[in-house]
């Protein structure tokens, strides 16, 4: 376990997506947590103005690094019966709203 102390810090993050990076580690972890956290997702301002970070550079590229390693470049199209919950499609339907509609049931 003493091996891992002597070694510099970037040598525990070079290949991924903290690499080459001056923002804490544990910035980078609590936006990786409001992230995953938020139904709507979240804004590079957002970020910017919740972690006190100096400019929305550093926000953007936080979110830009951590989305194109979410995405899988050979991934199929969605088929066949998709749920996707909580979601409206099609627009507003007069009378009864939200989940007593019956395009939702």
């Amino acid at each position: 376990m003493e091996v891992w102390r002597l070694q510099p810090a970037s040598i525990l993050t070079a290949g991924t997506v903290f690499d080459k990076t001056r923002t804490p580690l544990t910035v980078w972890f609590a936006v990786a947590w409001r992230m995953v956290g938020d139904k709507i997702g979240i804004s590079a301002t957002q970020v910017q103005r919740e972690m006190e970070l100096g400019s929305i550079q550093t926000a953007w590229m936080m979110l830009h690094r951590y989305r194109s390693v979410m995405v899988r470049p050979s991934r199929d199209k969605l088929r066949g019966d998709v749920e996707v919950d909580e979601t409206l499609l099609g627009g507003v339907e007069p009378g009864v709203r939200g989940r007593g509609s019956q395009k939702n049931s």
